[in-house]
């Protein structure tokens, strides 16, 4: 594992680099192309890691026959729409209960199980640090989801967390504990989130963070896996999404291109986190990588 994650680090943080030489003070904006590789990338690379659910399953629970797998599949999909249902009746205290959710899960990305609150601190920075640079743009994205107002407001106790935040990853440096690479994954995460556009900088973050190093342990904590198998679970389930994806904009009947796009693809996620996030825990994937 520890070859696969090298190579993985070593991506994002030579991202993190490129981004800290070029991306500042360049006017990158988010055109239509952008936005459409950033959604597409969201989609194809990084919704493959919560496909692994099936297998995380498998060993949570006794799923031997048909019946209990269509149990299992019936009751993740109602979870699933459950949440959409919650962001319809309640979108304000759902969509700020979402996004402390996200800060949470992303801190497990680092693997500094004696320092929650370094862990912490650099889960609320993906969700917080876009608002430094490029506040106006978060608050229009988060316009497309609760209240102009109420995304203003979002915004602004994001600047305001910022300092916390900067001032506990900063504290990151100089703490021996914790090994150089750790430190350089989070900084360039830290630069990834600040200057590069709002989407852009969570399409990189997820891909070449979050669902990569999921994936990687994922392959360890299950062993000597068939590949098929591995392979399978990655590819029919994100194939199921997608093709349920294009089923609802079909069928959706007025439309504002990017804006709807944008809706469906963040409204996915928050759908499908809070199943995926349990699974992993009832299969003690969390609490391994957590040691």
């Amino acid at each position: 594992m520890n070859k696969w994650l090298h190579m993985q680090s070593n991506l994002l943080i030579l991202m993190g680099l490129l981004v800290a030489f070029f991306a500042h003070g360049m006017g990158l904006q988010v055109q239509a192309s952008w936005l459409f590789v950033s959604l597409g990338a969201i989609v194809l690379l990084g919704v493959p890691h919560g496909s692994l659910d099936v297998l995380f399953a498998l060993r949570a629970y006794e799923l031997n026959s048909l019946k209990t797998w269509v149990v299992f599949l019936m009751a993740y999909l109602l979870v699933a729409m459950g949440i959409i249902l919650l962001w319809l009746l309640l979108p304000v205290w759902f969509f700020i209960g979402f996004l402390i959710f996200s800060a949470l899960h992303f801190s497990d990305d680092l693997n500094t199980p004696n320092h929650m609150l370094i862990k912490l601190s650099y889960g609320a920075a993906v969700i917080c640090l876009p608002s430094i640079v490029h506040g106006e743009a978060l608050v229009g994205l988060y316009a497309l989801f609760v209240d102009a107002s109420v995304a203003h407001r979002i915004v602004t106790v994001s600047q305001w967390l910022n300092y916390p935040i900067l001032f506990l990853m900063g504290i990151l440096l100089f703490n021996r504990q914790i090994n150089i690479r750790e430190k350089l994954d989070a900084y360039a995460v830290l630069a990834i989130m600040t200057l590069l556009p709002p989407i852009l900088a969570f399409a990189v973050y997820f891909c070449l963070m979050h669902s990569a190093r999921h994936l990687i342990r994922s392959h360890a904590f299950f062993g000597k896996l068939n590949a098929r198998l591995f392979i399978m679970a990655l590819v029919l389930p994100t194939l199921a999404v997608i093709i349920m994806a294009c089923a609802v904009w079909f069928f959706t009947t007025t439309r504002t291109f990017e804006s709807d796009l944008i809706r469906m693809v963040f409204i996915g996620l928050a759908a499908l986190t809070f199943p995926h996030a349990w699974v992993l825990k009832q299969s003690k994937f969390t609490a391994q990588f957590r040691k």
